[in-house]
C-alpha cells in the first residue's frame, strides 16, 4: 500500500555516544558475531543483529521465549519464528549485498536509549551509489510487534528492484521445527507458519508492507513470501519501506491471528510513529530505575548500558511464568535453557531494579517444582532436585552426552545433570532472597516455601553420613568449576547446602509466626515432626571446607594434592584447539587449573563466613590457577577484587566481563559443539560487580549501605535500587557514599 507521507525517518538513531553501540567498516567474518552484538529483544522474542538481506546461513534470527520442540532423537531446543524483515535490494540483476557487493561505506549501531537496530550500507554499482538504511525495534509495549523503516537512497535515477517478505528459510540447529508450513495473503496482510513437530503448538508470522512509492506485486516463492517493488528511485525521492509485523504462537489464546491482522491492517505511518512512541516511553521507565550513571571513560559508560540493555530486552513478560535462558534470546545455543546463572547472576539485577521480574522469576522455579521432584525421585532420593538445563515447566533438557571427543567424534559421558546438585540450593537461595529483598510474605506462602523446604530436603536425603565421625559429607558432585567431575565436599556445594537447610528452618520459623494457618495445612505434608530435627542435625554436621596454615580454602577433598601445574603448560598439552578440558581425561581434570570461579564464587555468595585476609588469600591462590573459561568467572573475581580494596585488577575484570559481547572474543565451542550467543550472566556480573564491588552496595541489619571502592578511572556514581518496599538514590564518590530515599520512589515498583 502506498503512503505519500512516508519519510523514513521515524526511529532515528540517537545522536548521543554515550547511548551507542556501533561497528564502521564491514567485515565478513564478524556477521555471526554481530548478530549477537547488536541483538534487540522485548521478551517475547529475540531478533539476532543481523543485516536485513541475511538468512538462515548468517543465523538470522527471530528467537521465541519460553517455545521449545524436538527433532527426532537431537537435542531439544527453543523455536525460531519465520523472519518477517527479510529485505534484498537489486540494481540491474545484481543483489545488494555487503557479503556478494562492492561496498564504500558501512555502519551498525544499536542504539541503547531506544532498543533500535541500525545500519547504513552504501554500495558502489555502475555509475553512481546505493545507501540503504534500516532501522527496527522490537516493541516492548506490545511485544507481539515489531517494526522495520527502510530506506534507499540513490546519488542519480536508478531503476530499483526490492523484494521484502517473510523469509521461509528457517535457521534451527537440530530442526526443521515447524511442520505443515503454509502461507496466506488477506487484503493487506500476509502470514506464514505452521505447528511444532512435538507439540503442535502453532507459530505464525504476520507481516504488511507500506511504501511510499512504486507497484507492490505479491510473491509466493520456496523462500519467500511477501512483495517486491520495482521503481525508478531519484535523489529527490528516495524509495521507503516500513514493515509492521507480528508474531503468535499457540501460547497466546488471547491474540488469536485475526485479531493481529485486523491491527497490522490499520496501521499508517503515523500510528506506527505513536506506537514507537510507547515504545520509548516504556523503555525510558526502564532506563529510570535500572540506568547507572558513572563520571569516568565514555567506554565504561556505554558498557554499562549495553550490558543493563541486554537484561533488559530479555527479562520475561509479566504474568509469563518464565525465565531467562543462559543464551538469552540470542538463538537455539544451550538448548534454550535455563541455568542456576539466572538465580546468582540475574535475579540480583531485577531485585534491585525491576522487582516485578523477579515474581516471575520465581513462579518459573515454582512451577518447576512438580518436575524437580519426580527427578530427585529418579535418582533415588527425596525432595525437589533442580534441572542443570531447563526448558518449560522445569523440564530437564540436560542429555547424558554434552561433549564431542575431537579425536574419535564420539558423544562423551558427561555428568552434570547427574551431579550438580548445587542448583537446587541456587534455586532455594534465590528465593529466599527474593523473599527477603521485597519484603513480600506471599512469595513463600505461594509456593516459594515448599520450594525452599524440598531442596533443603533433597541434600538431606543425598548427604552421606560418616558413622565414624561427627560430620556429614558430600561425595560424587560437581561444582561451578566442571573441569572437576565427581569430587567430594566441593566447598561450593557444602556451604549452599547448609545455607539452604538453615534458610528452611528461616522460612518454617517466619511461616510459624507469620502465618500459622497456612503453616498448619502444610505441616503434615511436609512432615514437620520428623523433619525439624533432621535438618537441625543435618546442618550443624554438614562439612565445610576450612581454610589451612596458608589461608587457603580446598575447593574440594583432595584439590591441593592435584598437579600445580600453570594454565599455560595445561594449555600446551591440547592436541587440537576444540579439545574439551574437562571431564575423565580432559587436560585440566588432574590439575589445580579450573574453568571458572568456584572457591571465590562461594565468597561473593557468603561474604560474612571468612575475614578479608583469608578472602584475599584465596583470591591470590585460586586467579592464577583460573582458566575463565566460563562468562560467569571475570565478574566474581572482580567483585572480590573490588571489596577487598584491589581496585586495580577490579577494573581489569570488570573491562573483561562487561565486554564479552561487545568483542565476541568469548569461548565458542566446547568440544565440537557450538557454545555461541550473548551472555546475560555476565551482563548480570557486569552489574554486580559495579554495584556490589565498585559502589559497595549491601545490607546491614536490613539497611542498605555503601562502602565505596572505585576504581582510579571512576570519579562519581548513581543509580536507583529497589529495597523492602522503597525506592533509593544512591550516590557514590571516592570520598563515600549517599543512600537516599528517591523523590519519585513509586516509579516502576509494579510495572
Amino acid at each position: 500500500m502506498t503512503f505519500d507521507n512516508l519519510t523514513g525517518q521515524l526511529f532515528w538513531p540517537t545522536p548521543l555516544k554515550d547511548w551507542r553501540i556501533e561497528e564502521h567498516g564491514f567485515q565478513p567474518e564478524a556477521v555471526i558475531k554481530n548478530g549477537n552484538k547488536f541483538l534487540t529483544a522485548n521478551g517475547y522474542m529475540g531478533y539476532r543483529g543481523t543485516l536485513e538481506e541475511n538468512g538462515a546461513a548468517e543465523l538470522a534470527a527471530v528467537n521465541l521465549s519460553g517455545v521449545y520442540d524436538q527433532r527426532g532423537t537431537a537435542w531439544r531446543e527453543p523455536v525460531n519464528a519465520p523472519n518477517p524483515f527479510h529485505v534484498v535490494t537489486r540494481v540491474a540483476g545484481q543483489v545488494l549485498d555487503p557479503l556478494q557487493h562492492p561496498i564504500s561505506d558501512h555502519e551498525q549501531v544499536l542504539d541503547m536509549a531506544a532498543a533500535v537496530h541500525h545500519r547504513r550500507t552504501t554500495f558502489s554499482t555502475g555509475n553512481t551509489l546505493v545507501t540503504i538504511t534500516a532501522n527496527r525495534f522490537l516493541d516492548m509495549a506490545q511485544p507481539q510487534f515489531m517494526f522495520l523503516e527502510y530506506i534507499v537512497q540513490v546519488k542519480q535515477a536508478t531503476v530499483i528492484s526490492v523484494t521484502a517478505g517473510i523469509d521461509k528459510q528457517i535457521w534451527d540447529i537440530n530442526g526443521p521445527h515447524l511442520v505443515d508450513c503454509q502461507s496466506w495473503r488477506e487484503d493487506s496482510v500476509f502470514g506464514y507458519g505452521g505447528q511444532t513437530g512435538e507439540s503442535q503448538l502453532a507459530v505464525t508470522t504476520l507481516s504488511r508492507i507500506l511504501v511510499n512509492q512504486g507497484e507492490c506485486n505479491d510473491i509466493d516463492r520456496p523462500d519467500q513470501v511477501g512483495q517486491t517493488i520495482a521503481v525508478t528511485v531519484t535523489p529527490e525521492r528516495p524509495l521507503c519501506l516500513l514493515i509492521a509485523a507480528a508474531v503468535t504462537t499457540g501460547r497466546e489464546t488471547d491474540a488469536p491471528i485475526a485479531a493481529l491482522a485486523d491491527t497490522l491492517a490499520s496501521y499508517t505511518p503515523e500510528t506506527i510513529g505513536q506506537e514507537y512512541n510507547r515504545h520509548c516511553q516504556k523503555l525510558a521507565a526502564l532506563w529510570h530505575t535500572s540506568d547507572i550513571q558513572i563520571e569516568g571513560p565514555q567506554q565504561d559508560q556505554v558498557a554499562l548500558r549495553y550490558n543493563i540493555l541486554a537484561l533488559m530486552m530479555i527479562a520475561p513478560l509479566a504474568g509469563s511464568q518464565l525465565s531467562i535462558p543462559a543464551r538469552g534470546l540470542s538463538g537455539q545455543t544451550y538448548k534454550g535453557a535455563v541455568f542456576w546463572d539466572t538465580e546468582l547472576f540475574m535475579t540480583p539485577f531485577f531485585l534491585a531494579t525491576q522487582p516485578a521480574v523477579v515474581r516471575d522469576l520465581v513462579a518459573y522455579r515454582l512451577k518447576g517444582l512438580i518436575g524437580a521432584k519426580k527427578k530427585a525421585v529418579e535418582y533415588g532420593y527425596t525432595g525437589a532436585f533442580y534441572a542443570w538445563e531447563s526448558q518449560e515447566d522445569g523440564y530437564d533438557a540436560t542429555s547424558d552426552y554434552n561433549v564431542t571427543d575431537v579425536f574419535t567424534n564420539r558423544p562423551m559421558r558427561t555428568y552434570f545433570k547427574d551431579k550438580q546438585i548445587h542448583i537446587s540450593g541456587d534455586v532455594a537461595l534465590a528465593i529466599w532472597q527474593a523473599f527477603q529483598w521485597l519484603q513480600d510474605p506471599a512469595i513463600l506462602s505461594q509456593g516459594g516455601a515448599e520450594v525452599i523446604v524440598e531442596c533443603a530436603r533433597f541434600y538431606v536425603s543425598y548427604a552421606t553420613a560418616r558413622l565414624d565421625r561427627s560430620e556429614v559429607a558430600f561425595t560424587d558432585v560437581i561444582g561451578p568449576d566442571e573441569y572437576h567431575e565427581r569430587v567430594s565436599n566441593n566447598a561450593f556445594t557444602n556451604r549452599v547446602a547448609l545455607a539452604t537447610i538453615e534458610a528452611a528452618l528461616a522460612a518454617i520459623a517466619y511461616l510459624r509466626e507469620n502465618n500459622a494457618e497456612y503453616l498448619a495445612k502444610i505441616a503434615q505434608q511436609w512432615q514437620l515432626t520428623d523433619l525439624l530435627p533432621l535438618f537441625t542435625e543435618t546442618a550443624a554436621r554438614i562439612r565445610l571446607q576450612t581454610p589451612n596454615a596458608a589461608g587457603v580454602i580446598s575447593q574440594f577433598d583432595g584439590y591441593l594434592a592435584l598437579a600445580d601445574d600453570s594454565i599455560d603448560t595445561v594449555r600446551s598439552r591440547l592436541l587440537k584447539p576444540k579439545e574439551y578440558w574437562g571431564g575423565a581425561y580432559g587436560v585440566a581434570s588432574q590439575t589445580q587449573v579450573i574453568k571458572q570461579a568456584d572457591v571465590v564464587m562461594m565468597l561473593a555468595v557468603f561474604p560474612n563466613d571468612f575475614s578479608s585476609d583469608i578472602v584475599r588469600a584465596n583470591w591470590q591462590y585460586y586467579e592464577p590457577r583460573t582458566e575463565h573459561g566460563s562468562s560467569l568467572s571475570y565478574s566474581m573475581y572482580g567483585l572480590i577484587a573490588a571489596q577487598l580494596g584491589m581496585t586495580a585488577p577490579a577494573y581489569d575484570f570488570f573491562q573483561k566481563t562487561a565486554a564479552i559481547d561487545l568483542t565476541g572474543e568469548s569461548k565458542q565451542w566446547a568440544g565440537t559443539i557450538y557454545i555461541g550467543g550473548t551472555h546475560p550472566a555476565a551482563s548480570g556480573g557486569t552489574w554486580r560487580l559495579a554495584v556490589e564491588g565498585f559502589a559497595g552496595l549491601h545490607v546491614e541489619n536490613d539497611q542498605l549501605v555503601a562502602t565505596p571502592h572505585l576504581p582510579s578511572q571512576w570519579q562519581k556514581m548513581a543509580f536507583r535500587t529497589y529495597y523492602q518496599g522503597h525506592w533509593y538514590r544512591v550516590n557514590v564518590t571516592a570520598a563515600g557514599a549517599v543512600v537516599s530515599i528517591a523523590d519519585d520512589e513509586k516509579i516502576g515498583v509494579d510495572d
